[in-house]
């Protein structure tokens, strides 16, 4: 299964919205690179063109972390 996180402006990326595919397999998580967007409509743009769906962060998720694709 794939994931894909997206978080606007983390500590790594302050400029960015940063995404990240993560792939989800029998032993483990595998992320890729991160995939650097001007703004989180500019991401979300590109995910929503793949078919994936948005799912909202958890109140306990990382705050730069604005949801996750699938």
């Amino acid at each position: 299964m794939e994931l894909w996180t997206v978080y606007d402006r983390p500590a790594d990326h302050p400029r960015h919205c940063a995404v990240r595919k993560i792939l989800v397999e029998d032993d483990g998580l595998s992320p890729a690179d991160w995939h650097l967007f001007g703004s989180l409509q500019e991401a979300r743009s590109a995910l929503a063109r793949r078919g994936l769906i948005r799912v909202p962060r958890a109140a306990q998720d990382d705050p730069a972390l604005v949801e996750t694709w699938l």
